[in-house]
């Protein structure tokens, strides 16, 4: 390879400055004395491209600097680690929020603005670096309940038309397993987290329950439905047993809410709540093993930090139509971000000029409000830090345990998650 190298460096003048046809000879005279023509020509480019990139202190000089840079990660950070059009969309609502708590007196106000001014892709390359962390496949254990109960529930597909309106919440839940579902039929249990997400406003609540049983998901599915400023009309599941039993069934005809299911394996039915499994609960609860009191204590408190973080301060887009381009393709046009609590409160409003009776009633409103006038969003996120610590405290060494034990690797959590603990200590001092 060695002597190939040079030879393609003693042709690459020539090649650089020849003509299609005149590139084509230096390459057969490359191949002549036995060289592959496709390891020429990479061999010649390579070489060309060597010669001509810019050397230091060249080109464009850099548009942002180490300090705006520093700026643009710890507010990320702060922000939960968000895509760069959600985190563009948030900085109108975060800055004030951070500012009026004195968050951020230390900052520059040049490097401030040049944050603000920065596009939603710029924010997204920048920040590439602190992304390229490998994430592993969480583990499905849903089993599928009886056919007689299945066919007892009515199917709702992703192309259903249905009425965009509050009320249908999408559930799901994701086992708190580990490496191993070692527990689930045998001796011993680990955690589950039900996420119940409603399909208009993105407004969603998560709840731990102790185990798959289904009286344990039954009352997570009552603590769930009071977290919603609105009626729950609709509980849309999979097919799993932990959702389609005789006593979740008997539970919501009870409180008149209709129960309908998604097809077997489409998860696009339940495309809003199946998208927070890995947005919301892995990147909040990790991967690791929660089987003891004090391991799933520390999830519900967790969840209480986020149903805040998530419904009031975090925008969310969805799909508003598909377009068909010049080109022939389709594409998905996205509205603009808002937060959940912002999307229902312009529900409300059509509703109310239409002569309804609203969605929001005037004590839940104003409690609301208050609370986001209250509420600094970055001590939410470092308060969030500190139970992460502590389930990490409590359960990596085990859950790692089970990993090596079964030659699987669990160092997904990447430099992101480092860095997050880092600034929350350096916010703490």
């Amino acid at each position: 390879m060695a002597t190939r190298k040079r030879l393609a460096n003693r042709f690459r003048a020539e090649y650089a400055k020849g003509t299609k046809k005149q590139k084509g000879e230096v390459i057969d005279r490359l191949v002549a004395v036995g060289m592959g023509r496709s390891t020429a020509r990479r061999l010649l480019s390579q070489a060309v491209g060597a010669e001509e990139r810019p050397g230091p202190g060249r080109g464009r000089r850099p548009k942002y600097g180490e300090e705006t840079q520093r700026l643009l990660e710890r507010l990320w950070l702060l922000m939960g680690m968000p895509c760069g059009p959600y985190m563009k969309a948030m900085l109108d609502q975060w800055i004030p929020a951070l500012r009026a708590d004195g968050e951020l007196d230390d900052v520059d106000g040049d490097a401030l603005e040049q944050v603000r001014s920065m596009s939603a892709s710029t924010i997204d390359r920048r920040l590439g670096p602190l992304k390229r962390a490998a994430m592993p496949r969480g583990m499905s254990l849903t089993r599928p309940a009886g056919e007689h109960l299945r066919n007892s529930v009515q199917i709702r597909k992703c192309t259903d038309e249905i009425a965009r309106l509050p009320g249908l919440a999408e559930a799901d839940t994701v086992a708190h397993c580990g490496p191993s579902a070692r527990g689930e039929f045998a001796r011993g249990e680990f955690a589950r987290t039900l996420t119940m997400a409603d399909y208009a406003t993105n407004r969603a609540a998560d709840v731990t329950a102790r185990n798959n049983a289904k009286s344990n998901i039954r009352k997570a599915v009552d603590l769930a439905i009071p977290l919603f400023p609105f009626p729950v009309t609709c509980f849309d599941s999979d097919n799993g047993t932990e959702s389609i039993n005789d006593e979740l069934i008997d539970r919501l005809q009870h409180k008149d809410i209709e129960q309908t299911r998604s097809r077997p394996y489409r998860k696009n039915d339940q495309a809003t709540v199946e998208s927070r499994n890995n947005h919301v609960v892995r990147k909040f609860a990790f991967y690791w093993r929660y089987d003891t009191e004090e391991q799933r204590d520390l999830p519900d408190r967790l969840w209480a930090k986020t149903y805040l973080l998530l419904n009031l301060f975090t925008p969310t887009r969805k799909p508003a139509r598909i377009e068909q381009g010049r080109d022939g393709r389709r594409r998905t046009v996205y509205d603009r971000p808002r937060t959940p609590w912002a999307r229902v409160l312009e529900y409300d409003a059509a509703s109310r000029a239409d002569g309804g009776r609203g969605y929001v009633d005037d004590a839940t409103r104003t409690r609301i409000e208050n609370l986001i006038a209250s509420t600094n969003p970055a001590r939410l996120g470092r308060e969030i830090a500190a139970i992460q610590d502590e389930l990490e405290r409590l359960s990596r060494e085990r859950t790692e345990g089970m990993a090596r034990r079964q030659g699987l690797d669990m160092g997904y959590l990447g430099k992101a998650i480092e860095r997050m603990h880092a600034d929350a200590e350096q916010d703490n001092k």
